[in-house]
């Protein structure tokens, strides 16, 4: 029998073939990997996008909830900041409620002027209050007070 050997160029053009093959076949699987990714895509960018304007949605809803809260507390501080020394000037200026026997502190936080200490009588704590009242009101605020003065007979 005659042997059948292949020559050197053979070898050599059948590992070319071999390896263009398997190229040909591993671009055929990148082309549908490539194909499936683009079909997943395609499928998920709508819930996708339904997510990002959801974040986006409740990001500005949070955003303008924590402007609100700022504009409040600064009004509020900006309230404080004005009426307590204006009732306090107000309490003073009244010659009544001007006496060393009477302790009135005056202080504003969330809304409310709290008058706090002692009077010597229940008309001036009833003076103290309508006075407060009457500032806040001319103020142009919308504070409420709460008249926490106590009664010390001396």
């Amino acid at each position: 029998m005659k042997q059948i050997t292949t020559s050197g160029f053979g070898r050599v053009a059948l590992a070319i073939g071999l390896c263009v093959s398997s190229a040909g076949f591993g671009l055929v699987g990148c082309q549908n990997t490539v194909a499936g990714l683009k079909e997943d895509t395609d499928k998920n960018a709508p819930v996708i996008e339904n997510a990002a304007e959801k974040a986006v949605d409740a990001t500005k809803r949070a955003a303008q909830t924590a402007d609100e809260k700022l504009k409040s507390t600064t009004a509020n501080a900006g309230d404080a900041a004005n009426l307590t020394p204006k009732v306090k000037s107000a309490i003073v200026a009244n010659s009544k409620l001007n006496d060393p026997k009477n302790l009135i502190n005056v202080d504003t936080k969330d809304g409310v002027v709290f008058l706090k200490g002692h009077v010597a009588s229940n008309d001036e704590k009833k003076l103290a209050g309508d006075i407060a009242a009457k500032t806040v009101q001319n103020a142009g605020s919308k504070d409420t007070v709460m008249n926490q003065l106590t009664v010390t007979s001396h």
